[in-house]
């Protein structure tokens, strides 16, 4: 069997402050050992249950973040800037015919009270973003993407907000392990590593040995807009090929699947976030 794990940092054990998730703040190794080892407890998991081959995709920030010295040795790491990746914390889910899918450390959408760093993708960008008119979060997002893709999600990790909003959208039968329940965005009622991996494990290796009653989120239809913070992002974003404009701060994104629309998404996303060059303001 073939796993696809896709792993980022707000919802990680232990983890409640932006010091821990930047690599230009103070505590940001102690965060990468955290998001390191809970994507490991996942792996164990999975490979107890039978998985040949994980591909592990790194999806928080700058897309650098686990360590690769330190990973389980049954997984294969995706990981390098996320400027190269046309799909975000998705990348390489068509590279083969992936078995299930399972979403380490995710975090709520933009909005959301009492979460740990609530935002969708691009925080400083998207205000809110929508499929088929209802917001989705990440978990949402790519879920459905991966769903269109032939992928069920059978399990994610993060807080206890984050958990709520995967099985609002993915069903109560998915396997969730919340590490944290949040008071804040950013301050989160923590349970310690030796509490959360082996539920983490254990959760994983469940999931995939019931990989039988797993349920895709396939939308009939993926109509997939955007509302940015700004006009300027707004403007940015909306000389990507494929993304129609809205108003002053909404776009459509256009394409014939989930997939690509999920290419052009991402493509839009970073320009929206690109300031010109000072010569140019």
């Amino acid at each position: 069997m073939n796993v696809f794990v896709s792993v980022d940092m707000e919802g990680i054990t232990g983890i409640v402050h932006r010091d821990m998730l930047g690599s230009d703040q103070r505590e940001y190794d102690r965060g990468r050992r955290l998001m390191t080892a809970d994507a490991n407890a996942a792996i164990e998991g999975l490979v107890q249950a039978g998985a040949d081959y994980v591909l592990v995709v790194d999806g928080h920030g700058p897309m650098r973040n686990l360590l690769f010295e330190d990973m389980h040795p049954k997984s294969h790491l995706l990981t390098g800037s996320g400027n190269a990746k046309d799909h975000c914390q998705i990348e390489a889910a068509d590279s083969r015919k992936f078995d299930a899918a399972v979403l380490v450390g995710y975090h709520a959408m933009a909005k959301t009270p009492r979460a740990i760093a609530p935002h969708t993708i691009a925080g400083a960008a998207v205000a809110e973003l929508r499929i088929n008119g209802k917001p989705h979060g990440e978990t949402g997002l790519n879920a459905a993407v991966l769903g269109s893709l032939g992928i069920p999600v059978i399990m994610v990790t993060g807080d206890t907000t984050t958990m709520a909003e995967a099985k609002a959208f993915l069903g109560e039968q998915i396997e969730t392990v919340a590490v944290k329940e949040a008071v804040g965005t950013s301050a989160a009622i923590c349970r310690p590593p030796s509490a959360t991996l082996p539920e983490i494990t254990a959760a994983a290796k469940r999931a995939l040995e019931n990989l039988d009653t797993a349920k895709f989120y396939q939308l009939p239809e993926f109509q997939l807009q955007v509302d940015f913070f700004t006009v300027p992002q707004c403007d940015r974003a909306s000389r990507i090929a494929g993304i129609e404009r809205l108003g002053p701060t909404g776009i459509e994104v256009g394409g014939d699947s989930p997939w690509n629309k999920y290419q052009t998404l991402w493509a839009a996303l970073r320009a929206a976030l690109t300031e010109p060059a000072s010569w140019l303001a």
